[in-house]
């Protein structure tokens, strides 16, 4: 049987930037905000089609977005450029579209994305700031720095990741690889970064505070070595509070 395609359709490539503070997340759920939906909401409104917006990546609630990806096809007439101003008048001041471009039909925003990037960032200070409190997570004890960054060695390359995400995760398998993690510090402000081919639920949250644990002295550089070995949750560190993390960029 010949597939019909409609030749005056086009697929839209969006880059996506959000403050994740007042969302339950990327994905639509039954109840609460959506970046998806709040997205989708805004499509169907410009072009009066049915929206069906796909995403690089399923960010938790709260969690940010620099560097989003999604992809939604169309029969409207305008040009691709132009969806983001577009779009970004019937959203609301949480969520920007930044670039909106036509791409091929068969790209897909999430089956074809090589690599992930984040970010978290931790303010080590005994008194919150109020004004960055949703933007990121405090740390009211001493972090050493360079022990830290020797845990952060350990994850790199391909593991099982089984004792670094949440219990709870539905997936085929456990294997990850990191190619880069880094950790630097500007003043009092720590910055984590992760690059890899992808991450499971709460993946990096539980990094981070693994490395948060070990450079306050709460798990040894052993601990984390048998938490990659073994699988042990036990092992690994605390999950981290959600409105540290960013996803800063996706690779194709």
């Amino acid at each position: 049987m010949k597939m019909l395609y409609n030749f005056r359709m086009q697929r839209i490539k969006l880059k996506i930037q959000y403050d994740g503070s007042d969302f339950v997340g990327w994905q639509k759920q039954r109840t609460g905000r959506s970046v998806q939906q709040e997205v989708e909401r805004a499509i169907q409104t410009l072009t009066s089609e049915k929206a069906n917006l796909v995403g690089s990546s399923r960010t938790d609630a709260k969690v940010h977005a620099v560097g989003q990806i999604a992809h939604f096809d169309t029969n409207s007439s305008i040009p691709p450029q132009n969806f983001k101003f577009a779009l970004n008048d019937l959203l609301a001041d949480d969520v920007r579209i930044v670039s909106s471009q036509k791409v091929s039909p068969k790209f897909h925003a999430r089956f074809d994305v090589k690599k992930k990037t984040y970010v978290y960032f931790l303010c080590n200070s005994k008194i919150e700031n109020p004004i960055l409190r949703k933007l990121m997570c405090f740390a009211k004890y001493e972090l050493d720095l360079g022990i830290m960054q020797q845990c952060a060695l350990l994850f790199l390359g391909k593991h099982n990741f089984k004792g670094f995400c949440n219990s709870k995760a539905q997936v085929k398998t456990f294997e990850r690889t990191i190619e880069a993690c880094s950790i630097k510090k500007n003043g009092n402000v720590f910055k984590f970064s992760f690059t890899g081919n992808g991450f499971l639920q709460h993946m990096v949250r539980i990094l981070v505070g693994t490395l948060v644990d070990v450079g306050r002295g709460k798990l040894s550089l052993q601990d984390v070595k048998e938490a990659l070995q073994n699988g042990d949750r036990k092992k690994a560190g605390k999950t981290m509070e959600p409105q540290g993390l960013y996803l800063k960029r996706i690779y194709y």
